[in-house]
C-alpha cells in the first residue's frame, strides 16, 4: 500500500493515507444496492476549481450514457433490467477531495465507479477503487503510471498521455511542407502534462529535429507571458503545448497580444473543446490538437449507433457538438455497462473479470483493455480549427481537411 501511495504529491500520499486506515477499521466493502434497486454508480468529478470545463464535459458524457441506456430499457443483468442511477459528487478539482468522495461512495455500497477528471485525481481514485475492491473505469486521466501499479479493479478507455503529442508531431511531420525544422515543448506541472511532454520531446529528437529545452509553468496558469517571451526569442517553428483548457486558451491570447511569431502552435485538451473557439474566436484558427475521438470515427454499438449518431443525438440534446472528453466518458460508462451484461452480476469481482476479457467495437472504436487495464492499442486523431470549427486532419482515413501549413494561414 505505501509504495502505491509513496508515489503521489505529499498533499494527497497525506490524505488517501489516512482514509486507508479509516477503509480498514469501518464497514468498507459494504453490499451495494438491492437487487430490485437501480444499478448505482459513482464518480467524484471536478465541476469547480482549475478543471472545472473539462470536468463538465466529462459528466455531460456519462449523463448522456446513461439517458441512452435508460431509454433501452436500462441495464440488462441476468434476467433483470435496472436503471443507471449515476451519483456525482464535486471534488473541486483536487485529487485529495476525489478519494475522499469515493471512500463515501463505498461507504454507501456504491462499488462501481466512473473516473474524476485529471490524472492526479484518477491516480488517487484508483489506488482507493483497489483497496477497496471497487471497480473504476478511467475516462479522462490518460498518465501511462496510472496503470503500473498491477491493478486488477482499474481500466482505461483513452490512449495512454504519450500519444497525445506524438501523434500532433506525426500529422506535422507527414503534412507540412515545408516540414519544420525546430521544435520548442511548453508543459503545464501537472502529471498528465510532464508526460505528454517527456514523450513528445523524445520523439522530435527521434525524427531528427531540433528541439529546444522544455518549458515548464504551473498548473492552471493564465499568465503565460514570461513564457511567450521566451518562445519569442527562441523562434521555433513548431511550438507544442501540454496542458488542459485554461493554459492552452491562454496561450493562443499571449502569443497573439505578445507577438509571437511560428508556423504552429499544437495544444493538448484545449483545442477540441467547444469553449476553445467560443473563448478566443479568429485567434483560435489554425491551433492543432490531438484527440481522443471524432464524430468520423468508425465502429458502432447497439446503444450509440455510429460516431456521427452518437454526435448527432448528443447535440439534440445538450445543444454543442461533442469533443472527445464528452466522448470518451460515455465510452467509459459504455464498456461498465457491456461488462455488467456479460458477466450477469452487479458484483465487482465478476464486473472487473468480464472487462479483462471485454472486447467489442462501438462508437469510440473498439473497447479492449491490455493486461495492466489500460487500452494501448488506441490511436489518436489531430484535428485543426478552420473556419472557426475543429476539422480532422490526421489520420488521412479520418480527415475532413488537409492541414494548413504554416498553420498561422489557416482561414
Amino acid at each position: 500500500m505505501h509504495a502505491v501511495i509513496s508515489q503521489r504529491r505529499r498533499r494527497t500520499r497525506v490524505a488517501l493515507a489516512g482514509l486507508v486506515m479509516a477503509c480498514a477499521t469501518s464497514a468498507c466493502g459494504t453490499p451495494g444496492a438491492s437487487a430490485d434497486g437501480p444499478l448505482r454508480v459513482g464518480s467524484a468529478l471536478a465541476m469547480t476549481g482549475a478543471l472545472a470545463t473539462e470536468g463538465r464535459l466529462t459528466q455531460q458524457g456519462y449523463q448522456y450514457c446513461q439517458d441512452v441506456i435508460n431509454t433501452h430499457g436500462g441495464v440488462l443483468v441476468g434476467r433483470r433490467h435496472l436503471m443507471l442511477a449515476i451519483s456525482y459528487q464535486d471534488d473541486q478539482s483536487s485529487p485529495t477531495a476525489s478519494a475522499q468522495i469515493v471512500q463515501q461512495f463505498n461507504d454507501q455500497g456504491i462499488r462501481l465507479i466512473l473516473g474524476p477528471y485529471g490524472s492526479e485525481a484518477n491516480a488517487t481514485v484508483a489506488a482507493m477503487a483497489q483497496i477497496n475492491g471497487q471497480v473504476m473505469i478511467d475516462a479522462a486521466g490518460a498518465d501511462d503510471g496510472i496503470f503500473r501499479h498491477g491493478y486488477t479493479r482499474v481500466f482505461g478507455v483513452e490512449s495512454p498521455a504519450s500519444k497525445y503529442g506524438t501523434s500532433i508531431i506525426d500529422a506535422v511531420v507527414q503534412d507540412a511542407r515545408p516540414g519544420p525544422k525546430t521544435v520548442t515543448v511548453v508543459s503545464a506541472d501537472d502529471t498528465f502534462s510532464q508526460a505528454v511532454a517527456r514523450s513528445a520531446i523524445r520523439d522530435v529528437q527521434r525524427r531528427g529535429l531540433r528541439v529546444f529545452p522544455l518549458v515548464t509553468f504551473p498548473a492552471g496558469a493564465t499568465d503565460l507571458s514570461s513564457v511567450v517571451t521566451q518562445l519569442r526569442a527562441e523562434h521555433p517553428d513548431l511550438v507544442l503545448e501540454s496542458g488542459h483548457f485554461v493554459e492552452g486558451a491562454a496561450l493562443v491570447l499571449q502569443a497573439a497580444q505578445l507577438g509571437l511569431r511560428t508556423e504552429g502552435i499544437g495544444e493538448t485538451v484545449a483545442p477540441t473543446d467547444p469553449a476553445f473557439v467560443g473563448s478566443l474566436g479568429r485567434l483560435a484558427n489554425g491551433v492543432i490538437g490531438s484527440t481522443q475521438w471524432v464524430s468520423t470515427w468508425l465502429g458502432q454499438d447497439r446503444y450509440f449507433g455510429t460516431a456521427v449518431q452518437y454526435a448527432g443525438g448528443f447535440q439534440a440534446k445538450f445543444g454543442f457538438v461533442p469533443d472527445y472528453h464528452v466522448a470518451e466518458a460515455s465510452a467509459a460508462c459504455l464498456a461498465l455497462v457491456l461488462a455488467i451484461e456479460h458477466a450477469g452480476s452487479t458484483d465487482p469481482a465478476a464486473v472487473a473479470a468480464a472487462l479483462r476479457r471485454l472486447s467489442v467495437n462501438s462508437f469510440f472504436g473498439q473497447i479492449l483493455f491490455a493486461k495492466d487495464g489500460q487500452d494501448t492499442n488506441r490511436r489518436m486523431a489531430v484535428i485543426q480549427v478552420q473556419h472557426g470549427h475543429p476539422v480532422t486532419v490526421w489520420p488521412p482515413n479520418l480527415a475532413q481537411a488537409p492541414l494548413v501549413w504554416p498553420a498561422t494561414a489557416a482561414p
